[in-house]
């Protein structure tokens, strides 16, 4: 397997050049070091290291052009799916808290029918704070209502 960073030496060779606007040939060395990476070098780094030379060309404005619109639709592109991804997490979390809220709701019917439908003594408190028993009338029209609560709120 050939290590990585001999693969990209040569382009980054290339691209320093090109940054650096040389003559239009430059002299580069290749050094290959007793592990067998590769390094690229504008100066020799040991007497085994081969003399190349790398031809410079002139950059192609129109492909630059061409290549920094691409780049920034690519970018446009990924900030309208990073938006979307935004929402629908958005979305989901909003989805959750409904789920959570109506699975709160159906419980607490749950419990109040089951308070009806056990019987036995059940009161409620009036405005002084005194108990006041349900008669067996009004437990039964109670149990029928909070049936109807539970199955609208769970859905049953």
């Amino acid at each position: 397997m050939i290590p990585l960073r001999s693969t990209w030496a040569p382009l980054y060779a290339a691209a320093v050049l090109i940054a650096a606007q040389q003559s239009l040939a430059d002299d580069m060395y290749k050094t290959v070091d007793p592990q067998g990476h590769v390094t690229y070098s504008d100066h020799p780094q040991s007497p085994a290291s081969q003399r190349i030379s790398v031809e410079v060309r002139e950059g192609n404005a129109e492909e630059a052009a061409r290549l920094t619109r691409q780049q920034a639709a690519m970018d446009a592109e990924s900030a309208l799916q990073a938006k979307q991804a935004r929402q629908d997490a958005d979305e989901q979390a909003k989805k959750a808290a409904q789920l959570a809220q109506q699975q709160q709701r159906c419980n607490a019917a749950r419990n109040r029918y089951a308070m009806f439908a056990a019987g036995g003594r059940i009161f409620k408190t009036d405005a002084q704070g005194n108990r006041v028993y349900y008669s067996d009338e009004e437990i039964d029209q109670q149990r029928a209502l909070t049936k109807a609560a539970m199955d609208s709120a769970c859905g049953s």
